[in-house]
């Protein structure tokens, strides 16, 4: 690949490899280091392309003082953009997937917050259907649908799955208002064992925030539960999309047993 396409995705790879520098160390940052990015950011307007003149704005929100979370999200459009021109056929759906179609969903709902990772959304997306979910609530800069890796990662689910994009406050006070339950999936030292006596028969929402920072303590303060997934190894979390596929199952599973107590009850 030659000509302006080219330059600018090797200008926004260097980009990329200096924020992911910083990254690596704590503010306030190397001074040359973040003049470095302001420079290379700068002269993004350059470009023939509108989309990459866009991001040279990014220029004046750096600083070596900025928040670790402020380098973070100012990373993810510059990713992005390196994504737009993968091949959509790297990866198949198959085409009895939707041969067991469930028309009646479970009370399940996934909130999505400030995720980085758009493979990751499109993993919940693909996890969400698999357990008959209702639905997703995409908050924050969290990608959507719209962006090609959610929907390649999604395998389709991300056609059947219902979804909305919303303000984290306000997706939180329609699930409130509809009777949910909110679960917090956080690794903080007051969280709970995922599967310790807790009523999953009741409609819930589990409340996932970003890859690196996780959820904000304003946001776990308003959940009615905060639970973790037990590690027995090294590290002490897991990618924030297997962590949503074990707790969803875990639901799935505990609401099963419910429902069949239900309905053998009515025998009775």
């Amino acid at each position: 690949m030659t000509g302006p396409v080219s330059d600018d995705k090797k200008k926004i790879e260097s980009i990329c490899n200096l924020i992911s520098l910083l990254e690596q160390e704590k503010s306030p940052y190397d001074v040359q280091v973040i003049d470095d990015l302001k420079n290379q950011i700068l002269a993004l307007k350059n470009s023939t392309d509108l989309i990459v003149q866009k991001l040279a704005r990014f220029e004046n929100s750096i600083s070596t003082q900025m928040p670790e979370r402020h380098l973070s999200t100012m990373a993810v459009p510059f990713e992005r953009f390196l994504k737009r021109n993968i091949a959509d056929d790297d990866f198949l759906v198959n085409s009895t997937d939707r041969d067991h179609l469930v028309n009646e969903k479970a009370p399940l709902h996934f909130v999505l917050d400030s995720m980085r990772s758009a493979f990751n959304v499109g993993s919940i997306f693909r996890t969400a259907d698999t357990l008959g979910a209702r639905k997703l609530w995409l908050t924050g800069y969290t990608a959507t649908p719209h962006q090609m890796q959610v929907e390649r990662a999604a395998l389709g689910a991300a056609a059947v799955m219902e979804w909305q994009q919303a303000k984290f406050d306000e997706a939180i006070s329609e699930l409130v208002k509809d009777g949910v339950q909110l679960v917090a999936l956080e690794t903080t030292s007051h969280a709970t064992d995922i599967s310790a006596d807790f009523d999953f028969s009741k409609p819930t929402a589990f409340i996932l925030g970003n890859e690196r920072f996780g959820l904000e303590s304003n946001q776990i303060k308003l959940a009615d539960e905060v639970r973790r997934i037990p590690t027995y190894g090294l590290k002490n979390s897991l990618n924030v999309a297997v962590a949503a596929a074990i707790a969803g199952f875990e639901w799935r599973k505990q609401y099963q047993q419910f429902l069949t107590s239900q309905k053998q009850g009515t025998k009775n």
